[in-house]
């Protein structure tokens, strides 16, 4: 059923993952300083941050062991994984038991990043099913709530789809 989401939908969903991470980074730090635990806050900040680049370098792995076919090479990128979630998990436990409010935080930013990004990826997968009922093909950009994070759509106006091909992608379809 998904096997057409347009990859251009994953970029949307990390942006907004990112500015929703920034924007609850600020409002840890301020809610721990206003709770007298600023520590906690810290550690949210930390968690958040800490899943970012985890992702992050999640994606430029998969982009390095994948091959031309899309197939990747699973053992270096098994081992790249496991390294990466072993030194956040490390970071993590030695703030619980070193500095236990900041290990907390840690590990609610942790959570709350992956809560984030379920949610921003189940809004896009929600807004592209519906779409691909009705019929209609939105592309990101048309989607997207906040004109900040618009992407140019192929297909756009004045272009329509190459010689012998239907418009069949989101972005070619547009009208």
């Amino acid at each position: 059923m998904f096997t057409d989401f347009p990859v251009l939908y994953v970029d949307v969903i990390v942006r907004r993952t990112i500015v929703a991470c920034i924007a609850l980074a600020v409002v840890a730090l301020a809610a721990g300083v206003l709770l007298s635990q600023p520590l906690a806050g810290a550690g949210v900040v930390l968690g958040l941050a800490g899943a970012t680049a985890n992702h992050r370098l999640f994606q430029v792995s998969t982009a390095r062991y994948s091959n031309a076919e899309g197939h990747l090479q699973r053992k270096p990128y098994a081992g790249s994984v496991a390294a990466r979630l072993g030194g956040l998990t490390i970071i993590a436990f030695a703030l619980l038991f070193l500095v236990r409010p900041m290990g907390f935080g840690m590990v609610g930013g942790l959570v709350a990043f992956q809560g984030l990004l379920m949610a921003n990826a189940f809004g896009a997968l929600w807004r592209y099913q519906r779409a691909q009922l009705s019929g209609v093909a939105l592309a990101p950009s048309v989607t997207a709530q906040s004109h900040a994070m618009d992407l140019p759509v192929p297909g756009g106006p004045g272009e329509g789809p190459p010689a012998g091909r239907p418009a069949k992608d989101a972005g070619e379809a547009h009208a």
